[in-house]
């Protein structure tokens, strides 16, 4: 083979491997960075992005709302972000990983990807994390996602392009998940798989592989299927405590009691004798005037959490409006001896007194 043979062979490669790389103009990409300003400015405006309320106003994650119907959590999330600093880190990468992926992938495909990593990311996050949790993450991994996958169907040009730099930046990137608590990874890797079998199901612009695509479509479809039943679950509501508690502070900063009660209600029946959250309900019951069912709920925080100062006094505040001052200077003593410095505990006790004093007098 003479020199001008071996030069065109290469030149071929190189008109091969440039082809990969030019399957679209990046579109979605910048769409998606616009989208996420937008609806920062909106909810700054609405009472801020680090807000929860607001947050739960625009869609995100909160697991009770998602099985109360409210599916659209799933997707919306993707697009919201927890203050400004979330905001900028995931559009500096969706600016740097996502021309790359639309590039390689083409427009549609690139839509796909990562809006159904997105969703993937929100579905594992709904199914092992309890936490409210928003954010363009779990789409952003799911376009590193598809680069695995692209790795996997042409691993000699994914090495000699981009390779170990991928691989480094997901390893840093899920070590750095794992060791902060309040980075959803769960979402992550959901956001990553999900990618990777969105990858399989579209494969290349140009190029079909009908029975692995038809093999991805059908593991993803169990996996979806099997995560959603899971989450719907008896067993995962049982353990969902905390994002009701969330869900049900909003309401009452809201003043809206009747909503908290409910979720709260409904939390209750899942739970395994939370004290914090029989304390938020016996709260809300005596703002609502349901007072024997807040003692009843106050009675069993004690049992629970001997420790919890406020339900001694809240409980003494029951007792004392219904002038049994007996138990009602009881549960004052029992509040002040846990916290003496607290003024209030100690007016209730005066006041205790006082009243069992001028009863004295009269008799």
């Amino acid at each position: 083979m003479d020199s001008h043979e071996t030069e065109g062979i290469k030149l071929n490669q190189l008109e091969s491997d440039r082809s990969v790389f030019f399957n679209g103009k990046p579109f979605f990409t910048y769409l998606f960075i616009v989208i996420q300003f937008v609806f920062f400015l909106l909810m700054e405006a609405a009472g801020g992005s680090e807000n929860t309320a607001t947050l739960i106003k625009f869609g995100a994650k909160i697991n009770p709302l998602i099985i109360d119907g409210e599916w659209w959590r799933f997707i919306l999330p993707v697009f919201i972000h927890i203050g400004f600093l979330h905001l900028f880190m995931n559009s500096i990468a969706l600016f740097y990983i996502g021309p790359l992926v639309e590039r390689i992938f083409g427009n549609t495909r690139f839509l796909f990807i990562y809006l159904f990593a997105g969703f993937a990311g929100s579905l594992a996050s709904f199914v092992f994390s309890p936490h409210l949790s928003a954010g363009a993450s779990g789409a952003i991994f799911g376009l590193f996602g598809s680069l695995l996958y692209f790795g996997i169907i042409f691993p000699k040009l994914f090495f000699r392009t981009m390779g170990m730099n991928i691989l480094v930046v997901i390893g840093i990137n899920l070590a750095f998940g794992f060791a902060m608590p309040s980075i959803d990874n769960a979402g992550h890797i959901g956001g990553l798989i999900g990618g990777f079998l969105a990858t399989g199901i579209m494969h290349f612009p140009k190029k079909k592989k009908l029975p692995l695509q038809l093999l991805f479509l059908l593991v993803t479809s169990l996996l979806v299927t099997g995560l959603l039943y899971w989450g719907y679950g008896e067993s995962t509501r049982m353990e969902d405590v905390e994002s009701s508690l969330v869900l049900a502070q909003t309401y009452v900063e809201e003043e809206e009691f009747d909503k908290a009660h409910d979720v709260l209600k409904n939390a209750e029946k899942h739970s395994k004798g939370s004290d914090e959250l029989l304390f938020m309900l016996s709260y809300i019951e005596l703002k609502k005037g349901l007072v024997e069912d807040a003692r009843k709920h106050l009675q069993q925080v004690i049992k629970i959490n001997p420790q919890l100062h406020e339900a001694y006094y809240n409980l003494a505040l029951i007792y004392l409006t219904e002038e049994n001052l007996t138990e009602a200077k009881k549960l004052a003593e029992s509040a002040l001896r846990l916290e003496p410095d607290r003024k209030e505990y100690q007016d209730i006790l005066n006041k205790v007194n006082k009243h069992l004093t001028g009863n004295s007098v009269k008799q």
